[in-house]
């Protein structure tokens, strides 16, 4: 009898059924923009950094040895060009 009583007041209270989700307040749409802009421009500067990293690593082996080859040339080239040889 209780189960009664409850769909006699839901019934007197007028609830509609039917009508789709309410909306208690409008959604706000700028913010969103706003936080998905910053969202996309931090997710390019990490993809921009991380290429970046990549190639300088790819040329390590490459840079050292140039650098090697430069620093024995700089250090033996006064030896040859004042004392005409070693």
């Amino acid at each position: 009898m209780a189960e009664v009583a409850e769909v006699a007041e839901v019934a007197e209270v007028g609830i509609v059924f039917g009508q789709g989700i309410p909306r208690v307040i409008d959604p706000r749409v700028p913010i969103f923009n706003d936080i998905v802009e910053d969202i996309k421009y931090k997710a390019q500067l990490l993809a921009r950094e991380t290429k970046l990293s990549s190639s300088v690593l790819s040329t390590v082996s490459q840079g050292f040895a140039i650098g090697f080859i430069l620093a024995v040339v700089m250090m033996l080239g006064p030896f040859f060009v004042f004392q005409g040889g070693i």
